[in-house]
């Protein structure tokens, strides 16, 4: 835990407490092992503008990599245009927008958070203790997928677009750790704690405006995470981080849409209905040639 904006030794100290407090509950919660190390940081604005940028260019690299070579320049091109739009556009998010990020540290199988202090003021974060704990359990939850899915290698190596068009690796993920961060609040103060419900400053609420919001993929994974848990149980669902045939398809994805977007929210089955009945996975996760 590293505080390097040199003035908040209060929230190091604050942020430690709570992660040696939940880390064994969102273990549990989970289903997932914690990594050797848990690594947060607290930085200021430029410092995470720079790693979310090189982590998106990294993508991209890793991408580029896997395609035939025919392609390779093409994306060269496109990574260099989306790569520089994104970071005009991320200094107010990491700013105002985005409180924390989790991504893996290039050339290293660890991954980290990054902790911007400011944000966490203006998306109301620092309000209540309680939101702060979920916020960090949701990202902790992060560190660990990205352990389980060895940093989504076990994807792309036989679905290549999952280097560059997360899909439903990003409903999988957000899900999930919303489920978690639910489960273990709900157990540390009787109730769930949706960081999301944490008083926004008007500024960010202004800033919020200018970027556009499009499906909301925490709430959309939810519903496709709790109807798997529900249907088929959580160890099947945790099968899916070294199985990319377990993954949300296009249509299980976009059931999940329509069923936050209905008048009535209704539970999606398509996806979870898939893994109940799919074949059991061997001890190294691979699917079991029996049956």
């Amino acid at each position: 835990m590293q505080d390097e904006t040199g003035a908040h030794d209060d929230l190091r100290e604050q942020v430690a407490e709570i992660v040696a407090r939940v880390a064994p509950l969102v273990e549990s919660a989970s289903g997932l092992d914690l990594p050797d190390r848990v690594n947060f940081r607290i930085v200021p604005v430029e410092t995470a503008q720079s790693a979310m940028t090189g982590h998106m260019a990294d993508l991209f690299r890793t991408y580029r990599g896997l395609v035939p070579r025919w392609r390779r320049p093409f994306v060269t091109v496109f990574a260099a245009l989306l790569v520089a739009l994104f970071r005009r556009r991320s200094a107010v998010r990491c700013e105002f927008l985005v409180s924390a990020a989790t991504y893996t540290l290039p050339g290293n199988a660890r991954s980290e958070t990054l902790l911007v202090p400011e944000a966490l003021r203006h998306t109301g974060v620092l309000t209540d203790v309680k939101h702060l704990t979920s916020l960090i359990v949701h990202e902790l939850t992060h560190q660990m997928q990205n352990g389980k899915s060895a940093n989504r290698a076990n994807w792309t190596a036989n679905k290549v677009m999952t280097a560059l068009h997360a899909g439903g690796i990003n409903y999988l993920e957000e899900g999930h750790a919303c489920w978690t961060d639910q489960a273990v609040t709900r157990a540390l103060y009787g109730t769930a704690v949706d960081v999301r419900s944490a008083p926004t400053s008007e500024e960010y609420k202004n800033r919020a405006r200018g970027h556009r919001r499009g499906v909301d993929v925490h709430r959309v994974g939810l519903l496709l995470v709790e109807s798997v848990i529900e249907m088929a149980g959580l160890p099947r669902l945790n099968e899916v981080w070294q199985n990319h045939q377990l993954l949300p398809t296009r249509d299980e994805e976009a059931e999940g849409v329509a069923a936050l977007a209905a008048d009535q929210p209704t539970r999606p089955t398509r996806w979870a209905s898939r893994l109940a009945a799919a074949p059991s996975a061997s001890p190294d996760g691979r699917p079991s040639s029996d049956g």
